[in-house]
């Protein structure tokens, strides 16, 4: 990450809170993971199983609260679904990070539908346009290949909300 990022997002109340993510994503991550970026598509299915997602609404929520950016479905049919993803932290990767990459969004859409529908699914980056700032996502579905029901994760769904709580109504 170069100086000017740092103060663009430290001085721009909107972008603040995407600081420490793009630190961590786009400064250090490349360091330690090196020439194994597939290991970032591999944690999202992993934070997938984290954060069970029960509902085809919870993807695109997920993702605004993470500071993933904003996740659009686009195309949808049996096999293949097609998501946009765009904002402001995509804008500032793409713009600023020659190598941005997202494969660790990926990997969690991948999972999560995989755990949602019951079949094999695999998400591939279709796109990333530096022009408007945007990436293009392919999710495969087989609806011929189940997935085990013993690999699904047994734990409570993950439940969000579009607000967050205020703290009294949470009892």
């Amino acid at each position: 990450m170069d100086v000017k990022l740092f103060h663009e997002l430290l001085n721009n109340n909107e972008h603040t809170t995407l600081f420490g993510y793009a630190l961590i994503r786009d400064a250090l991550l490349p360091d330690l993971i090196g020439d194994n970026a597939n290991i970032l598509y591999w944690s999202g299915k992993k934070l997938a199983r984290e954060f069970l997602l029960t509902t085809e609404t919870d993807l695109p929520l997920f993702f605004k609260q993470a500071n993933w950016g904003d996740l659009k479905k686009i195309k949808n049919d049996k096999k293949q679904q097609i998501f946009k993803l765009d904002g402001a932290i995509v804008t500032q990767r793409i713009k600023r990070t020659p190598k941005a990459d997202f494969l660790l969004e990926a990997g969690f859409i991948a999972e999560t539908i995989q755990n949602q529908r019951g079949f094999i699914s695999e998400t591939i980056i279709k796109d990333i346009d530096k022009r408007k700032n945007a990436v293009t996502f392919l999710n495969q579905l087989d609806p011929n290949d189940p997935i085990d029901p013993n690999l699904v994760p047994e734990q409570e769904p993950f439940h969000l909300t579009d607000t967050p709580q205020e703290e009294s109504e949470k009892d």
